[in-house]
């Protein structure tokens, strides 16, 4: 017997991601038509027990989960313990519209993929073509397979030449982490003494309310002198709530307080939901902003994340990014990297640089841009099956709209980037990669060496 649910989070197009649900639904059934599954999309808490009552109650020898948006890996976790079952999860591109990222399903799965990799289960996973035969192959594929998966072992990183102009310093780090991760984020989890001995990075807590409290603190004069510069290079400034757009900026100069206080040289934040619901504005502007100094503010707490792009601040002596893969694209042989609106402005493509507000949260302040084409190195010190280690590779942001508002790229990472990205989440790669401009890979596998940390590639 063949079982199927399907995951979503309301914060994203339920509708449409109920369309996508049903039409991967209906794949499925004209091939096993006697599959059973639960059939409202599990959205909380009381949903994801029922969903877990069900299929204890009906038995299956394997189960198709639709990643049909974006959500946290909690339920995916202990369902895939609880039921210990072939898993086989599907996500789903969206259209590259310029506008809201609707469904985010395929950074859904790429979490997923860590999550469950990090906890010896090794799933299967399908990322729906615009072609159903094509689907309905990929789906065939596991229901008639064996299903033994085991993770993908990514490549030893080797230096392309000689040892030459390796003339970097990379000074011991001080990371500052302003909350806790969120729930079912296990991609940013990390292990503190692996931190302090193994990368030489001291870490100091600190609470949201510190960093409101530094906000609430900043004087009406610096926020509009804030404010006129930041109108002065992001179009469309008049146009945002203003008392939101200065409690964002005021986020900004909180950060740089607690920097100066704590002598930091990045930030690890729980960006949300906290400053929208209890501050009343989004961190991703001001985070941009710190960003642009090299003063690299990861997303969700992700303390890794934070020292990946300050490792590639320092050695390339320019900003640096932190972004999550959620797009690809067979027929362009390209993905898209995107995140909410925390992009440098020297990484804008010239005369696209607008302010927004957060595409589920409504608030200010987002950088709103296509990122500049370029050569880039992408980089990530990573705990994918559970071991500390570092991933490189190249690639190219092509000269393109932007895809979805916030800030994004187009990718190229060569010859069947499609194909490297599958490699990716088979590997167990976290959610979050960092990159710059330029290609550094070179000194990051030399600097792997030195450090004694393993280095990969595809």
């Amino acid at each position: 017997m063949i079982g199927y649910l399907a995951l979503a989070r309301e914060t994203f197009d339920v509708e449409f991601a109920e369309s996508k649900f049903s039409k991967a639904k209906s794949i499925l059934l004209s091939l096993s038509p006697n599959a059973i599954g639960f059939d409202k999309l599990v959205t909380n808490d009381e949903d994801a027990d029922k969903a877990l009552s069900f299929f204890k109650s009906h038995e299956c020898e394997k189960i198709f989960l639709f990643q049909t948006t974006f959500t946290d890996a909690k339920f995916l976790l202990n369902f895939a313990q609880s039921i210990n079952k072939p898993l086989c999860i599907v996500s789903f591109p969206e259209p590259r519209t310029g506008g809201r990222l609707r469904l985010n399903s395929i950074c859904g799965l790429n979490l997923g993929m860590h999550s469950l990799i990090k906890n010896n289960i090794t799933p299967e996973f399908v990322i729906i073509e615009s072609d159903d035969s094509v689907n309905k192959s990929l789906f065939l594929n596991f229901i008639n397979g064996s299903n033994d998966n085991q993770p993908l072992l990514w490549n030893k990183a080797t230096l392309s030449g000689n040892e030459v102009d390796f003339n970097y310093t990379i000074d011991k780090q001080t990371i500052g982490i302003i909350g806790t991760r969120p729930e079912g984020f296990d991609t940013c989890d990390y292990d503190s003494n692996e931190v302090t001995t193994k990368l030489n990075v001291s870490l100091v807590d600190l609470d949201l309310d510190d960093l409101f409290d530094e906000a609430k603190d900043v004087a009406a004069a610096t926020i509009t002198e804030t404010k006129n510069t930041v109108s002065s290079y992001l179009q469309g400034t008049e146009e945002l709530v203003q008392e939101e757009f200065d409690k964002s900026l005021s986020i900004y100069h909180g950060l740089e307080n607690l920097k100066d206080k704590h002598n930091l040289d990045a930030f690890a934040i729980r960006c949300w939901p906290e400053t929208f619901t209890e501050y009343g504005c989004a961190s991703c502007g001001p985070m941009a902003m710190m960003n642009e100094k090299k003063v690299s503010c990861a997303c969700e707490a992700d303390v890794l994340g934070g020292i990946s792009c300050n490792i590639l601040n320092q050695m390339n002596d320019s900003p640096s990014l932190l972004v999550d893969i959620v797009d690809v694209d067979k027929s362009d042989n390209s993905l898209v990297f995107w995140h909410c609106g925390l992009a440098p402005i020297s990484m804008a493509k010239e005369g696209t640089a607008k302010s927004g507000i957060h595409s589920n949260r409504k608030k200010p302040l987002l950088h709103d841009f296509s990122l500049k084409q370029g050569q880039i190195t992408i980089f990530r010190v990573s705990k994918a099956r559970n071991k500390l280690q570092f991933f490189i590779m190249k690639g190219h942001v092509i000269d393109r709209p932007n895809s979805f508002s916030g800030t994004s790229g187009v990718i190229s990472l060569g010859d069947d980037s499609p194909d490297k990205l599958e490699q990716m989440f088979k590997g167990g790669l976290e959610h979050h990669v960092a990159f710059t401009y330029g290609d550094i890979s070179d000194k990051l596998i030399h600097f792997g060496k030195k450090m004694n940390i393993p280095t990969y590639t595809l």
